[in-house]
């Protein structure tokens, strides 16, 4: 397929994870020659530059409430169509015209899934009654002692969600997951449910790494860093923190950095303070995180899922370790199934403990990880990736 023109939707634009691939994908594909739209519901023009905003074309829906509503399904029919778009890259967002938009005109859909499938059970699952909305009396007791039970010991959520991705999956032409794994799991859901899937529409491509910001190899601190938005349901930033508590007066001079920000921050401090934690450091959001890996010996997560863990790729640039629970599949990747970092049987906190100091009492150890990890973070440059997306997008007619 000849491809002159790449668009992407992403709900909130610039501002996120996702946001981000978006960007990068995006500069590599106008270093390509390939136009580039950007169509978003809650635009922040102040976090662009001056030469993005020349580079990009950005397109706002109409009403930011919901993407399916009428008024935006005729605005972006009308667009894709004026605009000549050969291929709209939905980014994460499953409230979106998919059938409404799908073998209309020549624009070929690909949705691209950010996590794990069906993360969205883990999400509920581990919501709590304060974090409702509106979150009455009633409806507290309501969510523990009804729905609570249900997510828990039934396939309700399973259900609810597979059908959901399913009419993703058969209103668009690709499906693309961060792993092989990823996908196939999802394959195999779906057709236990009976939602016959078409297994040619799948695909995986990893999310790509800017180059990194000299040196990159640098000396050491004992330093053991976490980056990324403080939440609840699916960082679990609790467990670090009791970890630390568990092992920090046995490895003196080390200490633990969180970098980041959001929901939980006010938690996690009156948490540090109750486990009176010393050698510990919150910074706050940063701009600016390549000098908190260049220094860092370890990164830390203790996340029930990742759809990807970009702190640990971004980390392995600077030759910072990972340590992560073996709780998704695509941490087996990124760790080399243990060799550019350090896996843990989840959730264990005894076993992440005691695996972690090992590691930190281990100069050689960290020394041979180091190396396995700027050979893995190679796995993730701009240009491999961006090929894999034009290799893709080539491979639709």
């Amino acid at each position: 397929m000849d491809i002159r023109t790449i668009a992407f939707y992403n709900r909130p634009f610039p501002e996120g994870g996702a946001e981000t691939v978006t960007r990068n994908l995006a500069h590599y594909f106008k270093s390509q020659g390939l136009r580039i739209i950007i169509y978003t519901s809650l635009f922040k023009r102040e976090l662009l530059t001056a030469k993005e905003l020349e580079d990009f074309t950005i397109k706002i829906l109409p009403d930011a409430n919901n993407e399916c509503l009428p008024i935006n399904v005729e605005f972006l029919r009308n667009s894709l169509n004026e605009e000549q778009v050969d291929v709209l890259m939905i980014q994460g967002s499953t409230v979106f015209p998919f059938e409404k938009l799908y073998h209309i005109g020549k624009t070929r859909l690909i949705y691209c899934l950010h996590s794990i499938p069906l993360w969205e059970i883990y999400d509920l699952r581990n919501l709590k009654s304060c974090q409702l909305s509106n979150p009455t009396f009633i409806r507290r007791m309501e969510f523990i002692f009804l729905r609570k039970p249900v997510y828990r010991f039934t396939d309700k959520l399973k259900r609810r969600y597979l059908k959901l991705y399913s009419k993703i999956h058969h209103n668009t032409d690709r499906f693309v997951t961060l792993f092989p794994e990823y996908y196939r799991q999802l394959f195999r859901d779906l057709q236990k449910y009976d939602h016959h899937p078409d297994q040619k529409k799948f695909a995986a491509i990893s999310n790509p790494l800017l180059p990194p910001q000299e040196p990159t190899h640098c000396p050491k601190e004992k330093i053991v860093l976490f980056v990324g938005r403080f939440s609840h349901c699916d960082k679990r930033i609790d467990r670090l923190l009791k970890i630390w508590h568990q092992i920090e007066d046995s490895v003196p001079g080390w200490r633990l950095i969180l970098v980041g920000d959001g929901p939980e921050k006010e938690n996690l401090h009156k948490l540090a303070k109750t486990l009176k934690l010393k050698n510990i450091e919150f910074t706050g959001y940063q701009s600016d995180v390549a000098s908190f890996y260049r220094r860092a010996t370890f990164v830390c997560l203790t996340s029930d899922f990742e759809g990807f863990g970009m702190c640990f790729a971004e980390g392995q640039q600077y030759g910072a370790i990972p340590v992560s629970f073996d709780s998704y599949a695509g941490i087996r990747t990124i760790t080399r199934n243990g060799e550019a970092g350090i896996l843990v049987p989840p959730f264990s906190k005894r076993q992440y403990a005691k695996r972690l100091k090992a590691a930190m009492l281990d100069r050689e150890c960290q020394i041979r990880m180091r190396e396995k990890c700027y050979q893995q973070a190679s796995e993730y440059k701009l240009e491999l990736i961006g090929s894999q997306w034009l290799q893709l997008f080539k491979d639709l007619d």
